[in-house]
Formats: structure tokens, C-alpha cells, sequence
């Protein structure tokens, strides 16, 4: 059955491992690799690590999601490149969980990037109009040198204009950004897969 990432209040009320620090969302989008390693703390480090300039098939898919940006004439060459995980704030990390965090007007052709020094500035009340998302990476043990890697997004919007806008928005990008996360995964999975 189709997912589309959409989650209702009664969802959420029964929902596992709920983010502490984004505990309400109206969209998520989870995705898995499994990883046979003899090193398990490296995992976190390559995602931390990841250049999605480097990736072809994210730099093509980031490339079209700057679109509208690029046909603005007055942006700079310098803006239009920057976004990347480097865009997010870091948030926590430990040797399991690691959670970025982003705040702005996503649907906008910029982002409409808010400035997000640390999570304490992250954990501010979202501004109306704009939106919260939530970047979580978990390295999960399954049997000797088995280690699931997730990454799950979570997307709060304050108020109902933001909520629609950001809907219409998720339903243009979010078999995109599947795409990304889960080349992302591979690349990690292929970087550490059964070497010793």
C-alpha cells in the first residue's frame, strides 16, 4: 500500500519512538539499510561525512529542486549551492542517533531558511507561516556485525496555511527526496559492507 507520509493526530497519539525534539509532526518518511560491518561506529561518521555534491543522481535531484531558484535573477551562484546537509543545525549526537534540524519555508524557491544557531534556537515554538523538520539518523544492532541504519524526516507546521502549503509541497518532492535518502543509505552501506 502506498505511504504518503501523511500523519493524523490519532496517529501520532499512538506513534513509537516519537522524537524528542520535534514530539508533534504532520509528515514523515522513514527508510532503512542493513549494514554488515566489523565497524559500527564508523556509520554515523560517513553520514555526518556525506557530500551529496559527490552523489550524481542527488546532485541531479538537487539540481532540479533549484530550479525555480536558478530562474530568479537576483540570486547568487554562491546561494544556489549551498544547501545541503550543511544547511542544517546539528542537534544531538551520540553513538547511536544522530538529528539535524532545519527550520523555514521549504515550498518557497529559496527554502525560506530561517537562521538556526543551536538547538536551543531549533526548539523555539516554529514561527506561523513557516515549518520544522526533523533529520534523524539511528544505528540499531540486529545480529553480529548486523547494524540497521535509519533515516526518518519529521516535519511540523504550526498552523493550517503552513500545513497546506507544505502538503502540496510533500507531494511534489517526497518521491525525490526517498530517492535521496536512500542513495544516501547506499552509499554508506556500500562504503562499510562486509569490509573488515
Amino acid at each position: 500500500m502506498l505511504n504518503p507520509g501523511f500523519v493524523t493526530r490519532k496517529a501520532l497519539t499512538e506513534w513509537q519512538d516519537v522524537p524528542s525534539l520535534l514530539p508533534q509532526f504532520q509528515f514523515h518518511e522513514k527508510h532503512r539499510a542493513v549494514i554488515t560491518t566489523l565497524f559500527p561506529e564508523k556509520i554515523l561518521s560517513l553520514v555526518a561525512g556525506f557530500d551529496i555534491q559527490k552523489e550524481v543522481v542527488i546532485h541531479a535531484l538537487m539540481s532540479v529542486r533549484q530550479l525555480p531558484q536558478k530562474l530568479q535573477s537576483n540570486r547568487s551562484r554562491e546561494t544556489l549551492n549551498s544547501f545541503g546537509l550543511q544547511s542544517f543545525t546539528l542537534l544531538t549526537r551520540s553513538a547511536s542517533e544522530l538529528c539535524y534540524g532545519l527550520r523555514g519555508q521549504f515550498w518557497r524557491a529559496d527554502f525560506g531558511l530561517e537562521t538556526v544557531p543551536d538547538a536551543s534556537a531549533y526548539q523555539l515554538p516554529a514561527r506561523p507561516g513557516g515549518a520544522k523538520l526533523l533529520l534523524r539518523y539511528q544505528v540499531k544492532p540486529l545480529a553480529e556485525n548486523k547494524y540497521e541504519l535509519l533515516t526518518e524526516t519529521f516535519i511540523h507546521c504550526p498552523d493550517r496555511a503552513s500545513h497546506l502549503k507544505m502538503a502540496v509541497y510533500w507531494l511534489a518532492i517526497r518521491a525525490g527526496s526517498g530517492l535521496i535518502r536512500k542513495r544516501m543509505l547506499e552509499a554508506v552501506k556500500s562504503s562499510l559492507d562486509n569490509k573488515c
